[in-house]
């Protein structure tokens, strides 16, 4: 599988603005061979949340989809039943929704907005079972664990608004979490528009590896492939999954 990862500068509250942007970066990086193409967390509305009910930004991406047959996996703000979610979605090329995760883990005025969600996502798509999270989520092995060993994802992806300063700390935790459960994990990061964010966009492999990077906050494209061939070598040749012990684990929690 092929994966582009678009690392976008976003600014707050200028959905027009936005939204030209985005379909902009369709237009110059789309191609044949790219199954997906990833845009970062909240990336139309971004953080101005009196701007956020100005446009249904589900229905938005499901029509550029649709209009350049494109698989597009982003974050966007997303209303249901009057409660408003932070999500990472992944529309297929048709422009059809097919799947959908509301962020766990909110991240300080987040909370005053939106409402947490309760469920882990894993979504099928061409051959690959990929985990959708958010930002904050990488700092919680706690259910990137559950996505790799009891929901066999293949792939965690995480969209994210990472703050500047602690860019070390976004790609340690990308690293670590790709290496403890053997699969590939990608972070997308914003670029600085008009708030400054640290980049750094990467995707590791199963051991942890870096397999591409972004080691800047301005504006970038990263494109990777992803061989389940890796995937299996390295559970070969590392057998950590063997070795777990998670009713071990289960009791150290209780003390």
């Amino acid at each position: 599988m092929k994966i582009g990862m678009i690392q976008l500068k976003v600014i707050e509250g200028d959905i027009s603005k936005n939204t030209e942007h985005l379909e902009k970066m369709i237009q110059e990086y789309k191609t044949d061979d790219v199954d997906a193409l990833c845009f970062p967390e909240l990336c139309i509305s971004g953080y101005q949340f009196d701007r956020a009910d100005v446009i249904d930004e589900l229905s938005f991406m499901a029509k550029i989809a649709k209009k350049y047959k494109i698989a597009i996996i982003g974050g966007v703000h997303a209303i249901h039943t009057g409660l408003h979610y932070d999500t990472a979605c992944l529309w297929d090329d048709t422009g059809e929704l097919i799947g959908e995760y509301k962020k766990i883990h909110l991240w300080s005025s987040e909370n005053d907005f939106f409402k947490s969600g309760t469920n882990l996502v894993i979504v099928p798509y061409k051959g690959w079972n990929i985990g959708l999270l958010l930002c904050a989520d990488l700092g919680f092995p706690e259910i990137s664990g559950p996505l790799a060993t009891k929901m066999n994802a293949d792939i965690l992806i995480y969209l994210s608004a990472w703050a500047a300063g602690y860019e070390d700390l976004f790609v340690t935790c990308t690293k670590a979490r790709a290496a403890e459960n053997q699969i590939y994990v990608l972070s997308l990061n914003r670029a600085t528009g008009n708030v400054q964010y640290c980049g750094n966009s990467l995707a590791a492999g199963p051991d942890g590896s870096v397999l591409g990077h972004l080691p800047y906050s301005d504006e970038g494209y990263l494109e990777v492939e992803l061989e389940r061939e890796h995937i299996k070598r390295v559970r070969r040749e590392i057998p950590w999954r063997e070795m777990k012990n998670n009713e071990l684990y289960c009791k150290f929690w209780k003390e």
